[in-house]
């Protein structure tokens, strides 16, 4: 619980019933707007049927909580958001200690397919599973021929890992997934710690670029992204196309 603040220096804030990336991105600013203001948030994790998780994560001056307390009194605010390039998000882990941290690699992929990729997209953070395939073919291309990058992984739910290792000639790092720790988690995880950069191979996804935030690395995008809303996001982006 938080000690020493005011009823009035203490707020809630029901969190979207989303994915990880989604929920990431609110409690980034979240944390910003109360470093700002003095003020601490209590968040509510907001779990759905679709989107269940448990809380892995935590965050200065924001309280994470799967639903109301009796006697908490409760006073929301909805225009809490505030994000500027310079800031640093204090954030932890609470399954740290249980990762094996001597995989090193310097790159890292995140292919996002599955729910982005439709038909006809109705905006611009969906595409085609044409315009993916157009995205990993650069991706390879960039890869292959930067020479910072020596080596690198992959985090993807679907099966275009195969065909991006067949055709880069670097080294590539098996990730380790022998924990008592949910994927999505995982993966964050790993997408975090690169010794230099994520690569969004994709459209759009708050996943990669709120990873990106938290470990303070350059954001490798295309140049078609920025039709997206990764703008909002104000990531260290790089165009790498």
């Amino acid at each position: 619980m938080f000690t020493n603040m005011e009823n009035n220096e203490v707020f809630h804030f029901i969190g979207r019933p989303d994915g990880l990336g989604n929920r990431i991105e609110e409690l980034i600013n979240i944390q910003e707007f109360c470093e700002t203001n003095n003020k601490k948030c209590v968040y509510i994790w907001n779990n759905s049927q679709a989107r269940k998780y448990d809380i892995f994560i935590h965050f200065d001056n924001i309280k994470i909580q799967k639903t109301f307390i009796a006697e908490e009194k409760k006073k929301f605010l909805k225009n809490c958001f505030l994000r500027s390039y310079e800031y640093i998000v204090k954030y932890q882990f609470n399954f740290n200690t249980k990762i094996i941290n001597n995989i090193n690699y310097d790159a890292i992929i995140h292919i996002r397919a599955t729910d982005r990729l439709v038909t006809n997209p109705h905006n611009n953070d969906y595409s085609t599973e044409l315009h993916l395939v157009n995205l990993m073919n650069k991706t390879i291309d960039y890869i292959n021929n930067d020479d910072s990058i020596k080596t690198y992984t992959i985090v993807t739910d679907d099966i275009h890992r195969n065909h991006i290792k067949s055709h880069i000639n670097k080294e590539y790092v098996e990730l380790l997934y022998d924990y008592d720790i949910h994927k999505d988690y995982l993966d964050f995880y790993y997408l975090i710690n690169p010794s230099k950069y994520v690569l969004m191979c994709s459209q759009f996804s708050s996943y990669s670029i709120t990873a990106s935030i938290l470990g303070n690395k350059p954001l490798l995008v295309f140049k078609t992204s920025l039709n997206s809303n990764l703008p909002r996001y104000k990531a260290n982006i790089k165009i790498i196309d």
